[in-house]
Formats: structure tokens, sequence, C-alpha cells
């Protein structure tokens, strides 16, 4: 009997420590596994981390570090991209602190920006970034009575490194200090007549006026003005044919004139096949190219003051047979003179499938505020306060008026769709 209990005993240590073993060796393995699984997470998670990081690295591929002095910390400076003729939406805003400010962001090549430093500055610093630079810029901003007799700061003693884009693009550029001195010079040459001119009111005092315009001084001004823009011209002209060749000489010709024309065509020829494929020169391309009847017209999105809806052209299209936008101001008499005519066709048509989209060229919001109540315009009606519309819609005069179908294709344009032209024109269209 104790033999058996020392077998069954002995049988029973066996298998406890058997299974000791086993838990041992089994413990092992997953500990051991569990560390490969911490270790795989712990890479797995490194490397999600370095991708993140380098895929944030690549986004942003440039940047620029701004010190200003003589600008208050918190003062938000604002860098935007240059020369689009657009809306020019800040790609960052970043708030001074301890006089600098550091922007990081993607480039696809060769641009030019804008820092604006807002409410606090009446001019901007230019400058030109390639894609990767990492480039240092120093400016100092100086107390100066503005124009508009408010004390104001302006930007000045500029110095960069880390940009051979930046270096290019101040060496290149048209001679703003040249014409800057030769406007000072022909002001300065004829200051006497034109103080006598600003004090007379030309439209209450004519006679007074047409006395100056006869003597030998005004001849001189006007000389000298022709002169002046002569030399503008040429200073322009000269810098954007030198860089034919690279993304400067369309961008010169953008940014040296408030907007272009079929007129600016011959100076888009002169550029190189690749710089008129480049970024600055698709946007000179559409710019200088007349807009081609039965082409649609670009999109944009506006928000209707009466129902304080937003909506955009080509819904307004899909929604209508034909579609009237007439870009106006309140200051300009033939665009008022023309709102009867249009009132006559859209009580006519409006039922039909015929909508107007008015949309306001006027710099003041308080203007065109008035305007609608003394005009007390029926149809869908925006104002243009930021220049985006009328600079995609290439307006160099108003009234600009197009005549859209359902695709927000040409059908007509200016004179073709005013006064009696539009009344023949939609009589034949809804016949």
């Amino acid at each position: 009997m104790y033999g058996f209990v020392c077998i069954q005993i002995k049988k029973n240590f066996v298998s406890a420590l058997f299974m000791w073993n086993l838990w041992r060796n089994v413990k092992k393995e997953i500990t051991l596994y569990l560390d490969l699984m911490k270790n795989l997470m712990k890479n797995l998670f490194l490397c999600v981390c370095l991708g993140i990081f380098s895929l944030y690295m690549k986004a942003q591929n440039t940047s620029l570090e701004l010190h200003v002095t003589g600008l208050e910390d918190g003062t938000p400076m604002s860098l935007i991209l240059a020369g689009t003729y657009s809306k020019a939406e800040p790609i960052q805003t970043v708030p001074l602190k301890d006089g600098k400010a550091v922007f990081t962001f993607d480039s696809e090549g060769p641009r030019g920006y804008i820092v604006l430093g807002e409410m606090a500055t009446a001019n901007v610093i230019m400058l030109a970034l390639d894609k990767g630079d990492k480039a240092v810029f120093w400016a100092t901003a100086t107390d100066k009575m503005l124009s508009s007799g408010v004390q104001g700061k302006v930007f000045g003693n500029f110095a960069m490194k880390g940009s051979e884009t930046c270096e290019r693009y101040y060496k290149e550029r048209p001679d703003r200090e040249a014409m800057d001195a030769a406007y000072e010079k022909y002001r300065a040459d004829n200051k006497e007549v034109l103080d006598r001119l600003a004090k007379i009111d030309r439209r209450q005092n004519p006679e007074a006026y047409q006395a100056i315009m006869a003597t030998p001084e005004y001849k001189k001004l006007v000389q000298d003005e022709k002169d002046f823009f002569a030399m503008v011209e040429s200073t322009i002209k000269g810098a954007i044919s030198k860089n034919k060749d690279n993304w400067m000489g369309p961008y010169f010709l953008l940014t040296s004139y408030d907007g272009l024309s079929e007129k600016n065509k011959p100076d888009y020829d002169q550029f190189t096949e690749e710089v008129k494929k480049s970024f600055y020169g698709q946007i000179v391309k559409k710019e200088v190219t007349p807009i081609a009847q039965g082409e649609p017209m670009p999109d944009f999105e506006f928000t209707d003051k009466a129902t304080g809806k937003k909506t955009s052209l080509y819904e307004v299209c899909k929604q209508n047979k034909y579609v009237l936008i007439d870009i106006w101001a309140s200051w300009c008499g033939p665009c008022r003179r023309e709102i009867p005519n249009f009132k006559a066709q859209y009580d006519l048509y409006k039922d039909k499938g015929f909508q107007i989209i008015g949309i306001s060229g006027d710099a003041k919001e308080a203007d065109w505020l008035k305007a609608l109540d003394e005009e007390k315009l029926p149809w869908l009606n925006d104002i243009d306060d930021t220049k985006y519309i009328c600079n995609l819609y290439k307006v160099q005069f108003f009234p600009t008026v197009y005549l859209l179908d359902s695709e927000a294709r040409v059908i007509a344009l200016n004179q073709e769709v005013r006064g009696e032209a539009l009344k023949t024109k939609l009589a034949e269209l809804f016949k």
C-alpha cells in the first residue's frame, strides 16, 4: 500500500514536473512572442511615424524665415502667391514672435510671393522662391506719413540669403528704383502747374482749367508725362524680353500691369514654348487669348444678396435656358442706363428660362447696396469686392456683358447683347 502511494505520488510529481516544464516553456514562448510583437509594433509605429514625417517634409519642401524690425510682436504676417490675377488667399499667416515669422509650404517650382504685414504696413515685401529653398529674409518697417494722411509703416532695408532664384529675381526685375526716381523728377519739375490744377474743380470751373491747359507750362507737363510713361513701358518690356526664356518673363508681364488683354498677345508670343507651358505662362495665355463664342465661360461661386443663398454660375445655367451676366458698377453711367432694358427683357422671359446675374465691380459695398436699393434689381446679385470675377472674366470696362446658354457657352457679348440688340437676340432665341 505504501509502495502504491509512493508510486502515485511519484507519478503525480512527474506529471506536475512535466506540466511545470511545459508551462515554463510555453511562458517563455509567449514572452518571446510578446516581445517579438512588441518590437514589431514599435518598428511599425516608427515606420509609420517616419513615413508621415517624410511625407510632411516632402509636402513642406520650401521655407522662409522672415525677420522684421519695427513691428510689434503678434503682428500677423501673410505669405501670398503673386502674379495669378486671382483672389489672394494667404498660403500661411504667421504672427511675429521676437521679430520673426517662419513659413513652411509646398512649392512646385519658381514662384513670386508677397509678404504682407496685416493692418500695419502700407507696402509689401516682394520676393521669389524656388522649390526646396530655405531662405532667410530681413526687413525693417519704418514710420511714414502716407498719401492718405494716415501714419503707417513701410518696408525697407531688405537683405536675404538662401535663394539663388530670389537673388536673380531682384537683378532681373524692372528697375523700380529708376522708375520711382523718374516719377519723382517728372512731378518735381512740374510741381507749380500740378499745384495750380489741383486747386481747380474742372467741372465747376472749366474756363480756369482750360486757361491753364493753354499755357506752355501745361504743355511741358504733358510732354514730361508722356516721356515718363514711355520710359516705364520701355523698362518693363525690356525686362520681359530679356527673360523670355524663363519663368520671370511671364511673371513680370503679370505683375507689371493691372490687367492683360489681346493687346499683350505679342508679349506672350515671344516666350519660348517651354515658358508658355510654365505656371505663369499658362496664366498669361488665358489672359491674352480672346474669349471665343461657343466656348464655356469659367465657373465662379457667388452669394445672392436677396436670398443669401450661395450658388455658382454653372448651377444657374443648368437651371435655365439662357443666362445674362452683367458686370457693372454703381458709378458707371452706361451701366445704370442699361438697367431698364434688362428689366424689360427679364420680365418678358424670366418664366421661360431666362436669368440675369448682376456682379458689381464696386470697391465699396455701401455704394453697391445703395445702387441696389435705388434700382430694385429683381435678379441674382453679388459684389466682386476682391476683383476675382473681374480678373477671371478679363473685365477691361463696365458694363461687361455675356449671354450664355445652359452649358455656360458664350452666345453673344457686350454690344451684341445691349439695347435693341438684346431684345432682338432674345426674341430670336425664345421664338
